[in-house]
């Protein structure tokens, strides 16, 4: 590193022992040098060694002038990767005081002037130790971001000192990098401390990365005294003890200007093959080859076929010697047909056209029209072909192609002149084949020619209204099935053919009987008997007290409420004694006209009443059903008009569903 040649002191001289100012000439050069080693013990611990040397140009009227030698410092640094861009590390630094007493003019850091004033150029005099931390930020090869702080402790001045720096490094990979970087050092008790005597410097630099891991790097420091004029009450007074001189002037923290150059050399001693291709680091020429990659001795990748495509990027390897190959190591094919020049016997095929192992174009059937153009590829051998490589009368009716309508005729088949099947009734079935040959135009056939019947009832598909009625059932014309009765149940299942209409029917179609008493629903005057009831041939008892609907007619409610009159109750227990005795289910049904609007929910409520009634005289729930119907209670099948009943009952077998 050489001074910008100013001298350090801000008086332009200095006062000797005897009191006199002696002027400086103001071109004062001075330098340092320093051999720096370091060893990687590990991948995140290294060890160093700095031995510094320094130089001070014509001191006027002394001795201090010419080389010396500077504090050796030993040093350890690791460093701890947090992720892939972001590191830390610490270090410490043993100072040794081997520098120089008896040269030099200007002190090269801070910690030389200790609290007394007192300094040497070259050397603290006293034994010095630092710890350190570092951090680092990588980003992508494009920018790393790195810093330092630490404290330096001088053991004889007992004073320490804060060492601090910070830097960004533009392509730090790249051939040139850019840096600018700024550090500083400064006493962290001295009372008489000023900001201006401490060294503070800004550093813009430029790295040049040579071969083999050497690297150039031109700096220059730009310190405090740059931007700012610097007073003689803001400077640091200095008392130099050099040899026999005892020299006094006012010193800057640091020098206005300073330009450094580098040179620094990474020696690989490992056996690391970072690639694995078998070649280890100091010797691979090529040191980024991709695994699996051959490789040469240097380690660089290979070209075996030595067509001038490496193998990395051959996509044909083995090409024979001397062929001449294309970007991609390929031999050579002009007509894009897949086969290269040298193998191609038919050299200039169209474009796209498909062709065979020697490069011709293909023609699979053998008939002489190629693929491409053969619309018939698979046309019998020896079969005489037209030019789109189709047989002259492709269906052998005697009508040409080129004229015939219906090229693919079956064989045998009857045709028109026009080379078409015959088709008298005109239903696409041909008359050879046509088992009904008068079918009525439009009409659905099938393969040969009858008219469709799907469901096979015996009426086509075209009339059939029901087109999926079951095998082997009755239809009428219409292809329905029939229930001459109405009753619901088609005439082949109905077990009861020939019900009145509207009476109710169960499924086989025979009249139902809910009360059981020989008399269908739709005769019985009288539903709702109790069983093993005398009855008339009108199904009424002989005596009326045994039909449940007699005793609903004394089933009575308080006005429009749910509640029961009293004499209510009797009715109520003698249904109970009845169901009791027999083996019945009961259905409940109520009506209150009276209720008006509400006429709906209070039939309900009362139905639900009974309903709860009997359940609390021990009848069964599943043995009972209830049900409101607002203002009247449906008619039944004898009756002319709507019931004026508030209670009916309807009686079934206890087996029978509700």
């Amino acid at each position: 590193m050489a001074s910008d040649g100013n001298t350090l002191s801000l008086s332009d001289g200095y006062t000797d022992e005897k009191g006199n100012f002696v002027s400086l000439n103001k071109n004062t050069p001075s330098n340092d040098e320093a051999l720096f080693l370091s060893f990687a013990v590990l991948d995140n611990l290294e060890i160093g060694f700095s031995l510094p040397f320094h130089y001070e140009g014509d001191i006027n009227g002394t001795d201090l002038d010419g080389f010396g030698l500077g504090d050796v410092q030993l040093s350890a640094k690791g460093s701890i990767p947090i992720n892939e861009w972001f590191y830390l590390g610490v270090s410490t630094d043993l100072l040794f005081p081997t520098g120089s007493t008896e040269k030099g003019f200007r002190p090269r850091h801070r910690w030389y002037v200790k609290r007394t004033n007192d300094a040497y150029a070259f050397t603290a005099d006293d034994f010095a130790a630092s710890v350190n931390a570092y951090y680092s930020f990588e980003f992508k090869q494009y920018l790393a971001f790195n810093g330092y702080v630490g404290i330096l402790n001088d053991f004889g001045e007992k004073e320490k000192y804060l060492l601090w720096g910070s830097g960004v490094n533009l392509f730090p990979e790249k051939i040139l990098t850019l840096i600018l970087e700024a550090s500083g050092e400064s006493p962290m008790r001295s009372a008489n401390n000023n900001i201006w005597n401490n060294p503070f410097r800004i550093t813009p630099g430029l790295r040049v990365h040579l071969p083999r891991e050497t690297y150039l790097t031109i700096s220059g420091d730009i310190g405090f005294h740059y931007f700012k004029e610097l007073d003689i009450e803001d400077a640091q007074q200095v008392h130099l003890k050099s040899g026999n001189e005892n020299l006094n002037f006012p010193m800057a923290g640091s020098p206005e200007v300073s330009i450094a150059i580098t040179l620094s050399k990474v020696i690989d001693f490992s056996w690391d093959d970072d690639d694995d291709d078998g070649i280890i680091n100091r010797k691979d020429m090529c040191p980024n080859t991709f695994q699996g990659q051959k490789v040469n001795d240097r380690g660089c990748p290979v070209d075996e076929d030595q067509d001038g495509v490496l193998n990395i990027v051959d996509l044909c390897p083995g090409t024979p010697t001397g062929l001449e190959v294309d970007y991609s190591g390929c031999p050579l094919d002009h007509d894009n047909d897949g086969v290269a020049d040298y193998l191609d016997k038919c050299p200039k095929t169209p474009d796209g056209f498909a062709v065979d192992s020697t490069g011709c174009m293909l023609d699979t059937d053998g008939d002489g029209i190629d693929d491409n153009n053969d619309k018939c590829n698979e046309t019998p051998h020896g079969e005489p072909v037209g030019r789109d490589g189709c047989p002259l009368d492709q269906d052998h009716d005697g009508i040409t192609n080129d004229v015939d309508k219906c090229p693919d005729t079956p064989e045998g088949i009857s045709i028109d002149k026009n080379g078409c099947p015959l088709d008298f009734d005109g239903d696409g079935v041909p008359d050879d084949i046509d088992k009904c040959p008068n079918s009525k135009l439009g009409e659905l056939v099938g393969e040969s020619g009858c008219p469709l019947d799907s469901d096979k009832d015996g009426v086509p598909d075209t009339r059939d209204e029901c087109a999926d009625t079951p095998e082997g059932v009755l239809v009428n014309i219409l292809g329905c099935r029939i229930d001459q009765d109405g009753d619901g149940v088609f005439d082949e299942e109905d077990k009861c053919p020939g019900t009145p209409e509207g009476a109710p029917t169960d499924s086989l179609g025979c009249p139902l009987d809910s009360d059981g008493d020989g008399v269908a629903d739709w005769a019985d005057q009288c539903p709702g008997t109790a069983p093993n009831t005398f009855i008339d041939i009108s199904g009424c008892p002989t005596n009326q007290r045994h039909n449940f609907n007699t005793f609903a007619k004394h089933i009575r409610f308080k006005g429009i409420d749910t509640v029961l009159v009293n004499s209510s109750y009797t009715a109520l227990n003698d249904i109970v004694y009845y169901m009791r005795q027999y083996p019945m289910n009961l259905e409940i049904q109520c009506s209150a006209g009276e209720a008006g609007a509400n006429a709906e929910r209070i039939s309900n409520e009362r139905a639900e009443f009974i309903y709860n009634y009997l359940v609390k005289k021990g009848i069964r729930k599943e043995r009972l059903k209830f049900q409101g119907f607002g203002r009247k209670l449906p008619p039944t099948l004898t009756q002319k008009g709507g019931s004026t009943d508030a209670v009916r009952f309807i009686p079934s077998p206890e087996n029978s569903k509700q």
